[in-house]
Parts: structure tokens; sequence; C-alpha cells
């Protein structure tokens, strides 16, 4: 492999990512989508069983219907529509949903106050740190509450389950998407300059203050680093409320250092969106073709960036969005109506529609209370959602459950490139 080097690194900072009453005892069987937990991606060594068995009680809930949604922060649409739905789907059983927001108290402290408070009976998080709050979730669970994490793994203790991403698989599946926009454009006869080595700068937008984030911005940036086709000439970070606004400006720093760069590789569609912002004034600017730029985030669900692929499927000079790769299931147009006709969340006014990792959720809470039969759930199960990425020239790629995992060494505790 070719030796590379960045030419150059700009670290933004980031905010923290990402229904009557009924019986009492959890139930013991899961969806049919989630019945093979045991993969490649959750593989626990012999001692780690041992450790998650000994911690696993015969679980009784609470019977209290109010369940929080405890996010690291309540300012990302990609993020809240997940626990939207979620709550959506459990306010149909009864439940009242209510979101907290981890970014102005700590989640130990917000576990701490739904057990105090004696209302609550379920608790999704998406937890940026699982070993600081294990004694929190342990104290909850003995206290009735079916706690569930998004994106998340419990590290040695056992909850009422968890929906998990393999985000380094998004990383990778984004870059690549890239690598086959490029050759398909260059074949066509599209104007993607070179660098003097002969291979073609790439810019990353990466996201570190989260573990799920370490693994994609590392299997994003090894990926790039691996090809033969691409240098990292940049690596920028934009998360959180000002997200397109920060990728703008990033996008500005890189193309005024790297006048050549073409291929932007996105966090999240938020940040996607910014980057092709500053990116059709550069165009405009330079007399250049918004045909000849390629910016792919590692996530999709996006109402005006879904739009946007739309518009450049239809006219690839419409824009600078290409592609993307993202994860999750697909919604019903039934499930995507009710939700918008609902009024129930305000990340539809953001282009958000439902979110079936939500309804997961709900299912997993709504199952191991027992408090419908229309959801059951094994306590301590885990679904790892379904990845896939595209691009305009039909690019696919996919990956589901038991299959093997190609990023393992991406997914350590700390960051392999900064």
């Amino acid at each position: 492999m070719k030796a590379k080097k960045i030419v150059s690194l700009v670290l933004a900072g980031a905010m923290v990512f990402s229904l009557a009453a009924c019986g009492s005892t959890s139930t013991s069987t899961t969806m049919d989508s989630a019945e093979e937990t045991e993969t490649s991606v959750a593989e626990e060594t012999e001692s780690e069983e041992a450790d998650a068995e000994a911690t696993t009680t015969d679980f009784t809930w609470n019977e209290q219907y109010e369940v929080w949604a405890i996010l690291p922060t309540t300012g990302v649409p990609g993020l809240l529509v997940h626990a939207d739905s979620m709550g959506y789907v459990m306010e149909k059983y009864g439940f009242t949903y209510v979101t907290k927001d981890a970014s102005t108290s700590s989640e130990v402290q917000l576990i701490e106050d739904a057990i105090a408070a004696g209302n609550v009976g379920c608790m999704m998080i998406a937890t940026s740190d699982q070993a600081a709050i294990e004694d929190a979730c342990n104290e909850a669970t003995e206290a009735g509450i079916a706690v569930c994490f998004l994106g998340a793994e419990p590290d040695g203790y056992t909850i009422a389950g968890y929906i998990a991403t393999a985000y380094s698989i998004t990383g990778m599946a984004a870059v690549q998407a890239a690598e086959d926009w490029v050759t398909n454009r260059v074949a066509e006869g599209g104007d993607i300059p070179t660098l003097e080595d002969g291979t073609y700068a790439i810019a990353l937008d990466t996201y570190y203050d989260i573990q799920d984030g370490v693994y994609r911005s590392n299997a994003m940036y090894g990926t790039a680093e691996a090809s033969d086709m691409f240098t990292v000439v940049s690596s920028t970070q934009s998360y959180g409320d000002s997200a397109q606004t920060d990728a703008y400006n990033n996008a500005l720093s890189v193309l005024a250092a790297n006048p050549d760069c073409r291929v932007f590789i996105a966090y999240e569609p938020d940040e996607a969106m910014g980057i092709a912002s500053y990116i059709e004034t550069y165009a405009a600017d330079n007399g250049l073709d918004l045909a000849d730029f390629c910016v792919i985030p590692c996530y999709a669900e996006d109402g005006t960036f879904l739009s946007m692929y739309d518009d450049v499927l239809a006219d690839a000079s419409a824009n600078a969005i290409k592609g993307y790769s993202t994860y999750g299931g697909t919604a019903t147009e039934e499930e995507i109506e009710e939700f918008a006709e609902s009024g129930f969340s305000t990340t539809v006014d953001d282009g958000q529609s439902f979110s079936p990792t939500g309804s997961k959720l709900a299912a997993i809470l709504l199952g191991v209370t027992g408090c419908t039969e229309d959801y059951t759930w094994t306590f301590g199960d885990a679904y790892y959602d379904d990845i896939s990425a595209t691009n305009i020239y039909g690019y696919s790629y996919s990956w589901v459950q038991g299959d093997a995992n190609p990023c393992e060494e991406y997914e350590v505790g700390s960051a392999l490139y900064e």
C-alpha cells in the first residue's frame, strides 16, 4: 500500500453526540428479525458471557406508564426522530413520552431522577459511555424500569435490550461508494483532477466524541487510507445544532487549501448538506460543474437530504450529493403518512419521516414489559440494524445481522488517525 500523508488537518469542537396497564412479567420470545443475536459484530468472550449471565435477574416491570428518552442532545433531528418514533408507538399503548437532554444534565443524574420520580417504567438511552452508567442502569432495572440502548451495547451488564448499528461499516461503505462514483464519473469524461501521484483528493468529516463515532470515523479514514484511489487531504469535524454551518465553513477551508478536492465523506446528512452548500458557491465562482463533485454521508434519513438526492438522480449537476450509506429499515408509506399527519414530532418539520429503528426500540420496551400481546422480547437481546449504500450510478452494498464484520480492525476505543 502506498504511503499517504494528511495535507491539512482541521479539527473543530463538537457537541456530544448521536401505551392501559397490563401484566408485569417479561416475556421470552423476540421479533423474528432479531432472533439471531450472536453475530460477528457482537461476539463476546466466554468470560463476558458469564458476567452478563451473572448480572441477569428475573425482571419484574414496575407497571409505570412514563417512558423517557435520554439523548446526548435533542438538537439533532436525525437522532431525535428515532426517539420520537419510539414514543409515538408507545403512546398508542398508554405511555407518556418524555425527552431528556444529557447535554444539560449527566446521564447518571437523569437515570437517578427517573428512579426517584417513581412513575417511569421505561427508558431509552442513547449513551456515550456505557461503563459510566452501569450502576445506574442496574439500579433502574432493580426498580422495575425497562432500559434499552440506542446505538450502544452494555459492557458486562444486562439491560432489557439494545439496538446497535455497525457504525464502522457505514464509514467503510460511504468511501467505497465514493470510489465507485469516481470510477464511473471519470469513465464518462468527468473533470476530476488528480494529485501529483495520480490519486484523487478526499476530505473526511469525522466525529470522535462518542464510541460509535470513533468506529465510523476510524473505518472512514482507514478505508480511504487503504484505497489505491484516494489521498486524504483533510479531516474536519462538525456535529450538533450548528452542523450545517460548521460543515459549510469546513468545506470552505478544505477547498481553499486543496482546490482540486472533489470528494467529501460526511458524518451525517446535516454535514453533507452544509458541505454541498459551500461547494455550490465554490463551483459557481470557479466555473465548475457540480456533476464533478461528490458528497456522500454515512447516514441518509433526512427528508431534505433525500430530496436533494432525488434531484441529483435526475440531473447530476443539480447539487454535489452523489450517494450515501445508511442504516435501519424502510418505513412503509402508511407509517410515514400517519406519523406526519399526527403532529406528534417536531422532526417532521425538519423533513424526517417515521423511523423503523424507533419502532424497534418500542418493540423492545413493550415486549419486555409484557404489557401487550402485540410485542414480545427476550430480556437482554440485541438487534443490529441493516446497513446499505448506494450512489447515482447504481452502486449497491448491503450488510445484515449475521454477516461477517469487515471493519473489526477499526472498532477500538480510540481514534486511529487523529
